[in-house]
């Protein structure tokens, strides 16, 4: 190689470099420069570009809360419904166990006592009117008996 040759390269790495290397290390480098660049411009504006931020930031905020605030409502009603799916699935399931276990045991369950409290008002209620019949039945009986 010749003199000249061997003090470009050494003068400039990118062009030692070949092909993916060589253009890799130009975008890297490239991108160095702009965040430099980004960084110049923000310290030189200063003031009105972080104020212009923050009001960007202030609207985006805004626009996603309230779309968040919707999906949030929906995915709350989501899981209330499932839920409450599941605790009477649950109920239910407590409710057969234990009138299997009540049954078990010979005690009555509500809707057998319901049934029996029915039964009950019926047989009075024709027990009162038996014996409201027997009154009046004796009353005409004595009624006959002075006349």
């Amino acid at each position: 190689m010749s003199d000249r040759k061997q003090k470009d390269e050494k003068a400039s790495p990118l062009k030692a470099l070949t092909g993916g290397s060589r253009d890799l290390r130009k975008y890297t480098h490239q991108i160095w420069l702009a965040g430099l660049g980004a960084f110049a411009r923000a310290e030189a504006e200063g003031g009105k570009f972080f104020d212009a931020l923050v009001d960007i930031g202030k609207d985006l905020e805004a626009r996603t809360r309230d779309k968040s605030e919707s999906r949030v409502d929906e995915l709350r009603e989501k899981v209330l419904s499932r839920t409450g799916e599941t605790m009477g699935k649950m109920e239910r399931a407590f409710d057969d166990r234990l009138n299997k276990a009540l049954s078990k045991l010979g005690i009555p369950n509500k809707r057998e006592v319901e049934v029996l409290q029915q039964r009950v008002q019926e047989l009075t209620a024709a027990l009162e009117a038996k014996t409201e019949d027997a009154e009046e039945g004796a009353g005409k009986v004595s009624r006959k008996k002075k006349a």
